[in-house]
């Protein structure tokens, strides 16, 4: 077993890298494109729009030109009314209500949300947000226990309780009340609570199903704003919608539809913010006000706030986002960065330990599923480990800290490899189990980890062909580098970006690289020149973690290059640079 003092030993050399397949999009058809010409749009635009699945006028108007204002009626969420209704009952009688969060960056920021404005509206409300390691996700009996002590006679789920079913049994016979709001997908048999709201579950007709737990509990606000229920100091749903952005860019909710419009709006309430949490953060990272955008969230800002739940409590982040002392979040904030520094120390001999389990056994050739386990895994790394090692094998990965008892564990997936629906099948043989597509977390007896692992593995022989194994780039066009400019400012209007409407992909043949020189820690990432001869232009690109690669830019004059476009400040000056995510000798 790993441990930080421990050297990492290699009994051979690793693989080498597996070359990805680039797949370039379809030409959009010539009648679209002279469509989308007729009402201003470029052929470039038009393209991005095409491979968007943006082809109607009404999809493109609303990608568009959507506002706050655009959000569809609240109600048409099930449950919404009786919910607000219960609400407002205990606002009424003085009732103790609890905010009963998750532990990640959805839950954390959801809890903060409902707290802050249930408080402002006159309500007893407490807090309560389980600890990963002695509570785990979800309901559980010990803190519903506690809460009905506390005298609570309301809880208020965000982000969990779909699938706590005996657990909201439970809850209804210590006389509390359970509302929940999730959006995970729903089981088949739905607890017994008071009011469910969750737009995945049946009968519902709110329109937009992508939203993350964050933005349902947004929903139930905006919806007790119209039922009069209103803070006496002025707060409104809009002024949250910091909250609503940080949380939905951190769970890699869909950024489409609802969550693009309330992820727009809650970038610019961050790059004017006074709140003091995440003034701290942006200080923390070493960021500018101003200037953030999805990737500042989720590179820079969100794992600082995942770091306290994933190694600690996750409470410390709670109280960082609604501190309205500067000076104490500050101090918070650079905790939360120990703190993630302390994670990604943490992350670096797992990922490790858990990639020799993989090769020393040849898995990675033997299966088109991975399960993976040690038992000094910490819960809160695993789920990080299984996303990076499904990235490097193209592969669904489920990692898991293993119990004497049981074992909790993580699954991260392909799109061609539907994870939770996987999991759902084998339920018979888990004691919890929650998620989506591309992501879950389960809980078995260790006893039945092999039984668990074979089922898995023939689900994934009977649905994954070896075609869908292979690593793919999908490129939205071909650029030659006299469109640079263009382009960006073209890709400019598509952001804020993230899951489902990504960074624009190009891709430019038989480019010249003048200069590459190796960066960053041992070489690990490549600094390039490339050059335009039809302009005799100079243009900086960046390769990160392609430092081992520099032989092959050294030895090709001429190289194909696949990257996305971005601004590159230096000592206050911006420039166009190209960040490359793959590249190969020209033909």
């Amino acid at each position: 077993m790993l441990t930080e003092n421990s050297p990492v030993k290699v009994e051979k050399p690793l693989p080498q890298r597996v070359d990805r397949l680039w797949q370039v999009r379809p030409a959009a058809p010539a009648d679209f494109l002279q469509e989308l010409a007729g009402r201003g749009f470029s052929p470039l635009a038009a393209q991005l729009l095409y491979n968007r699945n943006l082809t109607t006028p009404a999809q493109i108007d609303y990608y568009f030109n959507a506002t706050y204002g655009s959000l569809a009626d609240p109600y048409l969420i099930k449950d919404m009314d009786r919910a607000v209704d219960r609400i407002k009952t205990a606002l009424v009688n003085r009732e103790r209500i609890a905010i009963y969060g998750d532990f990640d960056a959805d839950g954390v920021t959801a809890c903060s949300l409902l707290v802050q404005y249930f408080r402002a509206a006159g309500a007893d409300v407490v807090p309560r947000i389980p600890h990963r390691v002695d509570e785990g996700y979800g309901l559980n009996g010990s803190a519903l226990t506690r809460l009905a002590g506390q005298q609570v006679k309301l809880v208020i789920t965000v982000d969990c309780g779909i699938s706590n079913l005996h657990e909201v049994d439970y809850a209804r016979e210590l006389g509390l009340d359970v509302i929940i709001t999730d959006h995970h997908r729903p089981p088949e048999v739905l607890p017994a609570a008071y009011a469910i709201l969750n737009t995945r579950q049946p009968g519902c007709l709110y329109p937009d199903k992508g939203m993350a737990g964050v933005g349902v509990a947004f929903h139930l606000v905006r919806a007790l704003a119209r039922a009069g229920v209103r803070p006496t100091n002025g707060l409104k749903p809009s002024d949250l919608l910091d909250l609503v952005a940080l949380g939905t860019v951190c769970d890699i909710a869909p950024m489409s539809g609802e969550n693009r419009v309330l992820v727009a709006a809650g970038l610019k309430a961050i790059n004017r913010t006074k709140r003091p949490g995440i003034v701290a953060l942006i200080e923390a990272a070493g960021l500018k006000a101003g200037e953030l955008d999805t990737g500042s969230i989720g590179f820079a800002l969100g794992p600082r706030i995942n770091a306290a739940g994933r190694i600690d409590d996750a409470i410390i982040a709670y109280e960082l986002l609604l501190t309205d002392d500067l000076e104490h979040a500050r101090l918070l904030a650079n905790e939360l960065t120990h703190k993630n520094k302390e994670r990604q120390q943490k992350l670096a001999l797992v990922l490790e330990e858990a990639r020799q389990q993989v090769y020393a056994d040849r898995l990675h050739e033997k299966h088109k599923l991975l399960v993976l386990s040690g038992e000094n895994w910490a819960a809160g790394i695993v789920g990080l480990v299984a996303g990076r090692l499904c990235e490097e094998f193209n592969r669904p990965v489920l990692v898991l800290e293993q119990g004497a008892e049981t074992s909790k564990g993580s699954a991260r997936s392909i799109p061609h490899f539907n994870i939770i629906e996987a999991i759902s099948e084998c339920q018979d043989i888990l004691l919890r189990h929650g998620g989506h597509k591309q992501a879950a977390g389960f809980t078995l007896e260790t006893a039945r980890l092999a039984e668990f692992t074979t089922r898995l593995q023939a689900l994934a022989e009977e649905r994954l062909r070896p075609e869908t194994l292979v690593p793919h780039l999908t490129i939205d066009t071909s650029l030659p580098l006299d469109q640079l400019e263009t382009a960006l400012a073209e890709c400019g209007k598509l952001a804020p970006f993230g899951s489902e409407n990504p960074s624009p992909v190009f891709v430019s043949y038989r480019v010249q690289v003048r200069e590459v020189r190796p960066v960053g820690a041992d070489g690990a990432h490549l600094k390039i020149k490339i050059y335009d001869p039809s302009r005799s232009r100079m243009f900086e690109a960046i390769a990160f973690k392609q430092g081992p690669r520099i032989q092959e830019l050294a030895q090709n004059r001429y190289v194909d290059f696949v990257y996305v476009l971005e601004q590159n400040e230096w000592q206050g000056v911006r420039n166009l640079q190209l960040r490359i995510l793959d590249f190969r000798p020209a033909s």
